[in-house]
């Protein structure tokens, strides 16, 4: 398969996971890098099916794989957080310096 016939695929395969519903969050989200103690906090600012988008001050590189947990919303309950290890699929800086959006996809749901 020629490098072009890949990209198209790549950008099939986003373009389809982007029609997955997209449910809007704006909670805490702790950011846990391999070989760092402590976590950073950032926003997950939506959720869906295959991944979320996450505003933090950590700069990932693209296919950087880390663990998270997402924090359920204060209202609503006794919920437990959403522990995943995702995947870097992209990343862009904020109008806010230090600031990053980045959109990472779910590859395995630890609890």
């Amino acid at each position: 398969m020629s490098d072009s016939n890949v990209r198209m695929l790549d950008m099939d395969r986003m373009t389809e996971r982007r029609r997955d519903r997209r449910i809007p969050l704006g909670t805490k989200v702790g950011i846990k890098l391999p070989g760092n103690a402590s976590a950073i906090v950032g926003t997950c600012i939506e959720l869906g099916v295959g991944g979320m988008t996450i505003h933090s001050s950590h700069i990932p590189r693209m296919d950087e794989v880390f663990e998270v947990a997402v924090l359920p919303p204060e209202q609503g309950g006794a919920y437990m957080p959403l522990h995943a290890r995702v995947r870097v699929r992209r990343c862009d800086g904020l109008e806010q310096a230090g600031l990053y959006e980045m959109g990472v996809e779910i590859i395995e749901v630890i609890r």
